[in-house]
Parts: structure tokens; C-alpha cells; sequence
């Protein structure tokens, strides 16, 4: 899958592979491309060949060209040392660049340069410098593309894009100022824009939103990432919100021993920054009600002072009574809660909280608000 492809975590003995997967994914014949152009690996130095053709001579220019399949066409072998305006080929095509419109039963290809629109109804568009719009019943390849790409299964810009990037199944880029959106999954080297995977995103460097139904994978963000699970390496700027949060540089994970109104003893665990953090509640009630309490919810510790810190928490509970057996008794209980807390630092890793809350209740559709308080006893895990 590209996703992969792309991130620039390869090894030299990698090189080949890449332009293999790209190839098969992108219904490129290789043969004449040179690998001497290359997006560097910032981070190991290790070329990762981009695809692009070199010429010796200058172009030919002629306004239209014809043909079935290449190189039975107007032009025959010539057409590929061509430029024109009009392309229109019955199955495949294959010219130097076009200045307009390119039409294909199955696959069109302009290495050098394409300005305008190229659309193939099978098959897929290969173009050097691309810019304009490709439309692609399958694929989508460019260098460096400018505009808009449309694939029903993969579009890739090998070297920089600018603009968006629109498939079924996933998006690849370098380098991309603009908006990746995909059935299943995008991935960029660097990424400036919107990113949307229906399963995961993937992204080296990510300045902006990132967004997925399943699992985001990040080396450094500067913005917002949105998933189930989120994975960064740094959080340079911005914020995760997922229910599985985890960062390398600057991971929060504390555990919470509470004693409240609504769950007379909890239990609590939260992962992620302190910036923003996924907690996980579990607990029971045992002095009016016999409940199972289980919630979830975000917060934030900030420091105010030496020994102080600030730690506002909004969360959602479920409460289920304790004797599952008779399920006549089981109630839709359900309550968000907002709370205001403060801790106090006994050291670097334990410390005392007090946490005055409001909530809304929602008991068989009988809706109640109140005040509350929890205590609790912490443990940082570094």
C-alpha cells in the first residue's frame, strides 16, 4: 500500500522497491525514466527515486493527435517526442506533454509535462509535471502536480503537490500543500492542508488536520489528529483527540485512585500530553445504588504554581447495576460530567486532587443536573 511506500523510513536496499510498488500501482512503464531526481530522506539522507523523464532534444509541437493503442497512431513512435492540445486515444496513449486535453479508453501518459485535463476511463494517467486535473478510473501519477487528482483506487505525486488528492482507496505524496482524501488510507512525507483516511493516515511531518476512522501514525504534528488511535513521535503544536493516545516525546500516563459522588471508588487511567489526554474511568457505587460505573472522557493538567496544577476534565459515564443476572433491572443510565479539578504535587510522582463537578444525568429519560466532588489519590508513570 502507498501509505507505506511513501513514509521515509527506508533503508538503501529499498530504493527498487519503491519504484517497483510505484510502478504496479501506478501503471508506469519505468523504461527511459532516470532516478537521478529524488526526494531526500531528511532523516537517514536516502534517496528515494522519483520518476521522471529526461530528453535530449527539444519538443515537436502539433495541435492533434490521434490513436488506437500506442504507437499505432497519428504520429506512430513520434508521438512521444510530441506536444499537442488534443490527445484522444481508443486505448493508450503515450506523448511527450499536452497543453489541453487528453482522452483515453485505458491509459494515457504525458512524461514530461501536462497542462489541462487528462482523463483515462479504465485504466489511469501518468504525467511528469502535471498541472490541471487527472481523472482516472483506477490510477493517477505525477512528479510534481499542481490541480486536482481523481482516482477510483490510487493517486500518487511523487516529488510535490499542490491542491487535492481524491481516491477510493489511497492517496501518496512526498510532498502535498493541500487536501489528501481517501476510502481507506493517505500518506505524505511532508503534509501542509487536510488529511483524510476512512481507515488510517500516515505523515512524517503534519501541519494542519489529519482525520481517520481507525489509526493515525505521525512523526511530528503541528495541528489537530483526529482518530481511534493516534501514534506521534512529537507533538510539536497542537493536540491529539483519540481514544487511544499515545506519544513518544512527552507521553502523560497517570493512574487515579477517586472517591466520588457518582462512583464511590474508581479506578482511572490517562494517556496521551498533558496538553490533551484520554482518560478511562472504571468504578463502582455501593452506598445508595449497587452500580458498575465505566467512562470516558479528555483533559488537561496545566501547572499554577510550584506545587499546584490545574486539571480540567470533561467526561461521560454508564452506570449498570451490579447484579447483571436480572436484566429487567438494567437501566439507561448515562451522565456527563465537567469537572473543575486541583492538585496538589506531593512529589514528582504522586499527589492529592480535589475536583469539584456539575453534571447532566440522564436516568430512563428522566434528565437531572447537579454539583458533585471527587477526591483522589495520583501516580504519575513515567
Amino acid at each position: 500500500m502507498l501509505n507505506f511506500v511513501l513514509m521515509m523510513r527506508v533503508n538503501i536496499y529499498d530504493k527498487y522497491y519503491v519504484l517497483l510498488v510505484l510502478s504496479l500501482c501506478c501503471l508506469i512503464d519505468i523504461s527511459g525514466y532516470s532516478e537521478n531526481d529524488s526526494v531526500i530522506n531528511q532523516k537517514k539522507a536516502v534517496n528515494i527515486p522519483v520518476i521522471i523523464k529526461e530528453y535530449e532534444f527539444a519538443p515537436k509541437y502539433f495541435p492533434v493527435h490521434i490513436c488506437a493503442i500506442y504507437p499505432w497512431g497519428l504520429h506512430g513512435q513520434q508521438s512521444k517526442n510530441h506536444i499537442y492540445n488534443f490527445s484522444l486515444s481508443i486505448l493508450a496513449g503515450k506523448v511527450r506533454g499536452i497543453n489541453g486535453l487528453q482522452i483515453s479508453g485505458l491509459y494515457s501518459q504525458a512524461p514530461e509535462k501536462f497542462n489541462g485535463l487528462q482523463v483515462a476511463g479504465i485504466g489511469g494517467n501518468s504525467a511528469g509535471n502535471m498541472k490541471g486535473i487527472q481523472i482516472g478510473g483506477v490510477t493517477n501519477y505525477s512528479v510534481n502536480m499542481k490541480g486536482v487528482q481523481i482516482a477510483g483506487l490510487v493517486n500518487a505525486a511523487a516529488a510535490n503537490a499542490v491542491g487535492i488528492q481524491i481516491s477510493g482507496f489511497t492517496n501518496a505524496s512526498a510532498n502535498i500543500k493541500g487536501i489528501q482524501i481517501s476510502g481507506v488510507g493517505s500518506a505524505a512525507h511532508n503534509m501542509t492542508g487536510i488529511q483524510i483516511g476512512g481507515i488510517s493516515t500516515l505523515a512524517q511531518n503534519m501541519t494542519g488536520l489529519q482525520i481517520s476512522g481507525t489509526y493515525n501514525r505521525i512523526d511530528t504534528l503541528k495541528g489537530v489528529s483526529i482518530s481511534v488511535a493516534s501514534f506521534a513521535d512529537t507533538i510539536a503544536k497542537g493536540f491529539s483527540l483519540s481514544f487511544v493516545n499515545i506519544v513518544k516525546q512527552g507521553y502523560y500516563r497517570e493512574w487515579e485512585l477517586s472517591f466520588a459522588d457518582y462512583a464511590n471508588v474508581a479506578i482511572s487511567y490517562r494517556m496521551g500530553t498533558k496538553k490533551l489526554y484520554t482518560i478511562y474511568t472504571t468504578g463502582i457505587n455501593f452506598i445508595d445504588d449497587n452500580q458498575l460505573i465505566n467512562g470516558i472522557g479528555f483533559g488537561n493538567r496545566t501547572p499554577i504554581g510550584k506545587r499546584f496544577d490545574f486539571q480540567p476534565e470533561l467526561g461521560v459515564q454508564s452506570f449498570l447495576p451490579t447484579n447483571l443476572i436480572s436484566l429487567k433491572n438494567i437501566k439507561n443510565i448515562f451522565e456527563a460530567r465537567f469537572k473543575l479539578g486541583f492538585v496538589y504535587r506531593l512529589n514528582e510522582k504522586f499527589g492529592l486532587s480535589l475536583a469539584p463537578s456539575v453534571y447532566v444525568k440522564n436516568d430512563n429519560k428522566q434528565i437531572t443536573k447537579g454539583l458533585g466532588v471527587s477526591l483522589g489519590l495520583k501516580m504519575i508513570k513515567k
